[in-house]
């Protein structure tokens, strides 16, 4: 027999036990511990949501008669009556739905031409149906008369390595469809 009159041998069912409760209380503790934060947490959202209602609602109490509140004491200066004066800004450039393109290929390989009419059609260009010009070796963005902000936007939206210039009756006249169109884009070999 060992100390305490047991048997070495047999096992201590009382540490068993002992042992037991204490895995069952680590587990159950940290649910407690768990849902006591989750409870602090929900009080202290309910009790900030409740300052701010009490706060915005005392702050609302205010002393604009048009605001629903009571009017301003007697004597109190009144601010002038508003004046509005009406101003024409500058016209700036045109919205690119609101211009007519036409894209026209002289760079002699076939099919360059409706690429780039997709491309500026999903930028936001009114396009027209694009064709085939002379073959020539650099790009152009040609435009009417009072169009040059437009010419210059129309050209960083082609992301060609393209100059500007008029588009007057003279050049229009040996475009197909250059007529209808407020711009012309003619892509170069280059």
């Amino acid at each position: 027999m060992g100390p305490a009159g047991r048997d070495p041998e047999s096992p201590d069912v009382r540490s068993e036990a002992a042992s037991a409760r204490r895995r069952a209380a680590a587990g159950s503790s940290f649910t407690r511990s768990f849902l006591g934060a989750f409870a602090r947490g929900t009080g202290l959202i309910a009790v900030a949501l409740v300052i701010g209602v009490v706060l915005l609602q005392w702050s609302d109490a205010g002393t604009d008669a048009a605001a629903g509140g009571a009017p301003p004491p007697i004597g109190t200066p009144v601010a002038p009556p508003e004046t509005t004066t009406t101003t024409t800004a500058p016209a700036g450039p045109k919205a690119p739905a609101d211009l007519a393109v036409l894209v026209l290929n002289a760079t002699g390989k076939n099919q360059q031409a409706k690429p780039m009419s997709d491309r500026l059609g999903v930028v936001g260009y009114r396009t027209l149906t694009p064709g085939n010009a002379t073959r020539r070796p650099d790009s152009v963005v040609l435009c009417k008369a009072g169009l040059d902000e437009e010419a210059a936007a129309l050209v960083a939206a082609t992301g060609l390595p393209a100059t500007t210039g008029p588009l007057d009756e003279a050049a229009a006249s040996g475009m197909e469809g250059a007529s209808e169109a407020d711009c012309v884009v003619i892509i170069g070999a280059r």
